[in-house]
């Protein structure tokens, strides 16, 4: 199979893929630097094209945002996060999350926490604040669901749109997706950010 020849590439890596991105997505709740976003953009743009199964690439974003989330959410309700705060890595990101969530405009409901999945870093900024808050898991077990299944085709969808609409191949529809996302991302906080401001 050559670089730019991706007719066998689920035959032969198709489960290795989805099970590399679904842990990466899984990881990206406690550590959101991970570069797992432009995973889950490429799986889509590759699905467009015929490459993956659109459902494989659902369900392994689905299922890995599910149990990083609820990981994410355990760390911070029953205070397991004081672990990570021996390292210094781990207090720069309890300070990072803790940031988003201070700067981010109604997040003491429910759908203001779902609301907040759009924004960067935002599934870690929402699922922190729900510990915090000490929210039920019923609750919280419906939040991760409809938070997540949003989450994971928004994302698909930002590679899938632009491979199925335009001749582009799955590299460059996934630096469009990626370039669009960013972009809403950026607007999206910029909205929350001022929406705080003027409340306050």
């Amino acid at each position: 199979m050559s670089a730019l020849d991706f007719s066998d590439f689920y035959t032969e890596w198709g489960f290795w893929f989805f099970l590399v991105q679904g842990i990466a997505v899984a990881l990206t709740a406690l550590v959101p630097p991970l570069p797992a976003e432009f995973m889950v953009i490429a799986s889509g743009a590759m699905a467009a094209e015929g490459v993956l199964p659109l459902s494989g690439a659902f369900m392994a974003t689905f299922v890995g945002c599910l149990i990083g989330d609820i990981g994410l959410y355990a760390l911070f309700r029953y205070k397991l996060m004081r672990l990570f705060l021996r390292w210094k890595w781990g207090r720069k990101l309890h300070r990072k999350i803790l940031h988003i969530s201070l700067h981010t405009g109604g997040i003491s409901t429910w759908f203001g926490l779902l609301l907040v999945y759009a924004m960067p870093f935002g599934r870690s900024a929402a699922m922190a604040t729900a510990g915090m808050m000490r929210m039920s898991w019923a609750r919280l077990i419906g939040l991760a669901v409809i938070g997540g299944f949003l989450w994971s085709w928004w994302l698909i969808g930002l590679g899938y749109v632009p491979a199925a609409a335009t001749d582009l191949p799955p590299w460059a529809s996934t630096v469009a997706g990626i370039a669009l996302g960013t972009a809403a991302g950026a607007v999206i906080a910029l909205i929350g950010t001022r929406g705080r401001r003027i409340k306050l």
